[in-house]
């Protein structure tokens, strides 16, 4: 029986039993092995021939098409929905995605969406992958496009079929057979690929697992490997290549299933991994007319926390099919005084190592696993037979002195106790001015220089996870920070060492910090005391983010939880649920901690061009993507694929636009994110990069022109062009580059009467690494949380009746109007009234007028707080300016926008692009192109160096790493005379 979603109703209405004719035989007739071409009956034999598993007690396997998605796999990477099929025995559950229901770098459905462990029915880790898909290569032509699908069900074992081509390249047939028999931890897998084109083709025929950044670790057993690789170029691919025995995969968070893909029909398979994607197959090979190849592997899934029961099932399974023996060595982790530790991967994880000739050297240690301790704080974990072994434990993501040195048998062996430092224990309780506790974050930082990060054994090293207190993209403890409870409590293992400890409630509140002293195996405990700051935020404006991500996101490992604690720890009043290509709206998670009075969440979703289609002119000839664009609001519905989601593959953005503007309940808000911005696994997140807008070009009026700017005027379905979006970012994150490059474009849009609102979103994908709230939008207009009125307030945001911040509040008034984008006549006389607000441990230094994109009037000698860690001195500037002052020399109509905070960073544009790229990275007081000698592109922009104590930037940068105070209003928009406004460059 062939399935598509398109007959669905009416596959449901069958009973599983009547897909086959008679229980235990394999379904559709004819030839087995596809390798000579699809007919459409042949079979790919069942792969892993001479794998085998012990037997167990509940053998039972099961196929289903779901009519529902209640019963969806937990797990926020979870996306199984109505039309998927599910396979499942007594340990895992599988899901594949519906032909017409793609995913991610997928060209259509057909490929593995989820996959969790079970017993008794019962998923016991969430799921972690986003995708799984097969392809030959990285180009778009290279996936597999499924068109036709067959379930077959024998009485131990369920099998799928798919049956393709390459994308776009019907003479290459590709079928795939997944297969679940009972009482097997994974699905076996076989793939065969018929060349029917006329001239020799090279091809790697394997998988791609698409981890997206932030949720995945790699591991392979290879020398210098393990959870490191090479930094992946993508136009030397080949570098990266390795053959493995098998890979496995170590999520960041303990509750998350575990992964291993094991060759069958090799001894090796050839891959490359990298955080973004991790591709493995049979080695690459030149591929004539009329012959045909395949691929058979295992994957393999198991609980957490940590990686070493998908490795021991990798080691298993290889014993299986290759005779290669391995055996079971157990111990105990404990503190000295003999108790044991757990807690999880912050708390003790051990790496299982062949030391090379220097037994230190990480480049020649092989290693080949990693354990986490059970709560009792035993473990078992499997390696090879007969080899000598050392272990590194790794306690809060650093190493510690001990080793231990083993050499395995053929017999399980007892290593014993494994004696590891207990971890200081910090508890905190952070309280208001009145004595009630209060939801916030803590932050740590060393009080002298010279502490190391924390990692997992080399992965996800980030410099400002000092002191390491958790994965850096997972739940709290995370990085350097912890989130408080709603009583302003929090305790977490920390190592020792002398910390500054800060208490935060974002920037609109006073901040504190108590010097801590850390020693293991203590309890320490602080208290701190963090308050509102009245009069920073004017009555009836809401603060709000329009760029968030939770673990939805393929690049984010947040659980929902902690996401939603994040917006009441930061005093964020609206937010944009924005992953990608996925609608979410957190409502469990507000519901659970009761806090829907205090947030209002707008769903929605981040389209996230992955396939490579389009050819801007001038361009060169490698294909692009159109970059990254929010969509809110748009109905959540766990009913249909993606949430609701619409498929954005291969749209320009007019017809992108048009496509997700209809489903929007009524009209919402379309915003253009960071506009500029560099490659990412070779595909451009801005869509002003992609078709290489020089801000100094003027925008055509019709689309006909053969330059990148025409583009911007293309309706590819008769409807919206790429200019018809409402916002576009000009700051994103923390990066001093972004607001240089984004201001730019937004200015150069101003000037030729492309009005669009700008915002400042964080574009947050942790609760640690990339801060949400700085920056955010402070959006005017009489809104309140409890009374919100989502129509009127996105219409707000739309007319840029809204301040960008990432700590100054700007209150600019020009004949008692906000910023926006409505044109009006200024009365004679007129003024620009001028006030900026800002919590005292924020720095702000001047305030600059821009008419026309030009700086035309610079307020320094600005009032500095008495203290930072007080209430007083929020108010550092209040005047006015004649409007006739800032425009003189200006002939005709104008724009004007307000800023505030640190002077703008020094750059310039060496390469004569219109976009500033270089600072001066050699410090020699100019910029010229001795700060590009010996730099790659990538390293021109050198960011603002971490301040030292006394610098005024210190706490801000401690409490967000990077932060450069800055403020910008939206535009006034002059019509001098009444007749109507003209565009400065029009």
């Amino acid at each position: 029986m062939v399935l598509s979603r398109r007959n669905v109703g009416v596959a449901l209405a069958w009973s599983v039993a009547a897909i086959v004719a008679a229980s235990g035989a394999h379904g559709c007739e004819g030839r087995v092995g596809c390798l000579s071409g699809d007919d459409g009956t042949c079979t790919p034999a069942p792969a892993c021939a001479k794998l085998v598993f012990p037997a167990c007690a509940d053998p039972r396997v099961g196929v289903e098409i779901l009519g529902s998605a209640a019963a969806r796999t937990p797990g926020p990477d979870a996306l199984e929905t109505t039309g998927d099929v599910v396979l499942t025995n007594d340990r895992l559950r599988l899901v594949l995605d519906a032909l017409d229901a793609p995913h991610q770098l997928a060209p259509t459905g057909g490929n593995i969406l989820d996959l969790v462990p079970t017993a008794n029915g019962v998923a016991m880790a969430e799921d972690a992958l986003n995708v799984m898909f097969t392809a030959v290569g990285i180009l778009p032509r290279d996936a597999v496009a499924y068109r036709s699908r067959t379930i077959e069900r024998a009485s131990d074992r369920v099998s799928v079929i798919e049956r393709g081509t390459l994308d776009g390249r019907p003479e290459m047939q590709v079928v795939t057979r997944y297969e679940v028999r009972g009482c097997e931890p994974g699905v076996r897998i076989r793939t065969e690929l018929f060349h029917g084109g006329r001239d020799l083709e090279t091809f790697f025929l394997g998988d791609a697992f698409y981890w997206g950044g932030r949720e995945v670790a790699a591991f392979t057993p290879l020398a210098g490997r393990g959870f490191t690789y090479p930094e992946l170029d993508l136009e030397k691919l080949g570098d990266a290549f390795a053959k493995e025995p098998f890979f496995a995969a170590h999520p960041a968070r303990d509750v998350e299933a575990g992964y291993a893909e094991i060759p069958c029909d090799r001894r090796e398979q050839d891959g490359f991994h990298s955080d973004t994607v991790s591709a493995i197959g049979a080695p690459r090979r030149v591929v004539q007319p009329g012959d045909g190849i395949a691929f058979e592997r295992f994957l393999a899934v198991a609980t957490g926390p940590g990686m070493s029961r998908a490795v021991d099932l990798a080691l298993e399974a290889r014993q299986s099919l290759w005779s290669e023996a391995s055996v079971v060595v157990r111990g105990r982790v404990v503190a000295p005084d003999g108790a044991p530790i757990t807690g999880g991967v912050r708390r003790a994880e051990i790496l299982f190592y062949e030391p090379g000739k220097s037994p230190d050297a990480p480049a020649e240690r092989r290693p080949w696993s990693a354990v986490v301790a059970d709560a009792d704080g035993s473990f078992r974990v499997r390696l090879p037979a007969n080899r000598a072994f050392r272990t590194e434990v790794a306690v809060l993501g650093r190493p510690i002195p001990a080793h231990a040195s083993f050499v395995t048998t053929t017999v399980e062996q007892d290593l014993g106790d494994v004696v590891v430092p207990r971890s200081g224990l910090l508890s905190v309780t952070v309280r208001d001015g009145a004595g009630a506790g209060v939801p916030g974050e803590v932050v740590l930082v060393p009080r002298a220089d010279g502490a190391s990060p924390g990692s997992l054994f080399g992965a996800f090293a980030i410099a400002k996870c000092t002191p390491w207190l958790g994965p850096p993209h997972g739940g709290s403890p995370a990085c350097n920070r912890a989130l408080l409870e709603e009583d302003g409590t929090a305790s977490f293992a920390v190592p020792a060492g002398a910390y500054w400890l800060y208490a935060t409630r974002g920037p609109f509140a006073t901040i504190s910090r108590a010097a801590v002293d850390i020693r293991d195996g203590e309890a320490t405990t602080s208290a701190l005391v963090v308050d509102a700051i009245d009069g920073i935020v004017p009555a009836g404006a809401l603060s709000a983010d329009f760029h968030v991500h939770g673990g939805a996101s393929f690049d984010s490992s947040l659980p929902d939880r902690d996401r939603a604690r994040t917006f009441v720890a930061a005093g964020i009043d609206v937010v944009a649920a924005t992953d990608h290509d996925v609608v979410s709206n957190y409502a469990t998670a507000i519901d659970t901690l009761g806090i829907r009075d205090r947030i209002v969440v707008l769903p929605g979703v981040e389209t996230t061009g992955q396939i490579l289609f389009y050819l801007p002119p001038g361009q060169g000839n490698v294909p692009r993507v159109v970059g990254h664009y929010n969509f809110w609001p748009l109905p959540f519905d766990p009913d249909v694929p993606r949430n609701g989601a619409p498929w954005d593959e291969r749209l320009e953005p007019g017809a992108l636009f048009d496509r997700v503007a209809a489903l929007m309940p009524e009209r919402g808000v379309i915003q253009m994110n960071h506009p500029f911005t560099v490659l990412s696994f070779g595909r451009d997140e801005g869509f002003l990069s992609a078709i290489g807008y020089d801000p100094r070009h003027v925008v055509p009026e019709h689309p006909d022109e053969d330059t990148p700017e025409a583009q911007l005027r293309q309706r590819p379905t008769g409807g919206r062009s790429a200019l018809d979006y409402d916002t576009q970012e000009v700051m994103n994150g923390t990066e001093t580059k972004q607001f240089a490059h984004y201001r730019v474009g937004w200015h150069s849009f101003l000037s030729q009467g492309i009005l669009r609102a700008g915002t400042a979103n964080s574009d947050s994908h942790t609760m640690a690494t990339d801060l949400l709230g700085y920056p955010r939008n402070i959006v005017l207009g009489g809104h309140t949380v409890t009374g919100f009125d989502r129509p009127r307030f996105d219409a707000d945001v739309r007319a840029g009746h809204m301040i960008g911040t990432n700590g100054p509040v700007i209150l600019a008034s020009v004949d008692g109007r906000w910023p926006g984008l409505d044109a009006f006549a200024p009365l004679p006389g007129a003024i620009l009234s001028l006030e900026v607000r800002a919590a005292p441990w924020i720095p702000v230094s001047e305030v600059r007028v821009v008419v026309n994109g030009k700086v035309v009037k610079t307020i320094t000698g600005l009032a500095s707080p008495p203290d930072p860690f007080g209430k007083e001195g929020v108010v550092r500037y209040r005047g006015s300016l004649p409007l006739a002052e800032l425009l003189a020399g200006v002939a005709d109509d104008a724009w004007i926008v307000v800023e505030a905070g640190l002077p703008l960073v020094p750059s310039a544009d060496l390469d004569d692009d219109g976009i500033p790229e270089t600072t001066d990275v050699n410090g020699d007081g100019r910029i010229d192109d001795d700060d590009h000698r010996g730099l790659d592109e990538d390293d021109y922009w050198q960011e603002p160096a971490r301040p030292r104590e006394g610098d005024p930037r210190y706490h801000a940068w401690m409490i967000a790493p990077g932060h450069w105070t800055t403020a910008f209003t939206n535009p006034f928009v002059i019509d001098r005379s009444g007749d109507g406004w003209k565009a400065p460059r029009r």
